[in-house]
């Protein structure tokens, strides 16, 4: 099934607007990290909790690299085999109801 997966930060208001907008239309997505459902992919550097801390560093790089995104958040949509058939940053309402309609 086709999906968004989403990398947010700690008070990022377009972060929250988008899993809204996402909710709202029933997107199907997920926003959690190695598969924990307890643990989100909110990317926090200055967490208290080390293993997040670190999991965050080695995300950011590894999106900069990959991705090229200067901010968050970052939406990836992927099909079954994880292949990504597009992405973008920030909220961005427009492209949730394109691929919404593409979907359904």
């Amino acid at each position: 099934m086709i999906h968004a997966v989403l990398y947010t930060k700690p008070k990022c208001v377009q972060c929250k607007m988008t899993r809204r907008k996402m909710t709202a239309l029933n997107f199907p997505y997920v926003d959690n990290y190695y598969g924990d459902c307890h643990e989100d992919n909110s990317i926090d550097v200055e967490s208290s909790d080390e293993k997040k801390r670190n999991w965050s560093i080695e995300k950011i790089e590894k999106l900069k690299q990959k991705y090229h995104i200067k901010s968050l958040p970052f939406i990836k949509i992927v099909d079954d085999d994880n292949k990504v058939l597009d992405s973008w940053v920030g909220f961005r309402p427009d492209k949730i109801s394109e691929w919404c309609l593409k979907i359904k």
